[in-house]
């Protein structure tokens, strides 16, 4: 259930939805635009995946995600955990077809649990941050290009 807290984004994109989901779930995509997860981002419910990310000049923070729903094309819900830190997010990503060419992506990120509030570095206004860099211009450079 969406509340005010979650951070919502919805973005159409001048590509077909099948591009879109590779460029969302497919590693080779991921890493131009994304994160690289070293092998280890696999479509299949129950799998986990841990990658490393955050301020170049900062600390390199675990991240550790755990795929809860995936429906090709359409859906992929995970959930985004620091190991060590309490709190936990689920990220929903949701595609719909505009046309043949373009593509609506509706993300959402829940704050399920709340991170640690002793640190800095995971209030929501950095989770905004970041995902509208990623979700408003990252991907959507890295998809004009293909």
């Amino acid at each position: 259930m969406q509340t005010a807290n979650d951070i919502v984004l919805e973005k159409i994109y001048n590509a077909p939805i099948a591009l879109v989901w590779a460029a969302i779930t497919d590693e080779q995509h991921m890493r131009n635009w994304y994160f690289d997860f070293k092998g280890q981002f696999q479509l299949n419910v129950g799998q986990t995946f841990d990658w490393h990310a955050g301020d170049l000049k900062d600390k390199q923070w675990l991240h550790r995600g755990e795929m809860l729903e995936i429906i090709p094309n359409k859906k992929l819900v995970h959930t985004w955990t620091y190991p060590g830190y309490s709190g936990k997010a689920i990220a929903y990503w949701e595609l719909s077809e505009a046309d043949a060419q373009t593509t609506k992506l509706k993300f959402r990120f829940e704050f399920a649990e709340p991170f640690d509030a002793n640190e800095p570095a995971l209030v929501r206004g950095n989770f905004v941050n970041g995902w509208n860099e990623l979700i408003l211009n990252s991907l959507e450079q890295y998809l004009n290009k293909q």
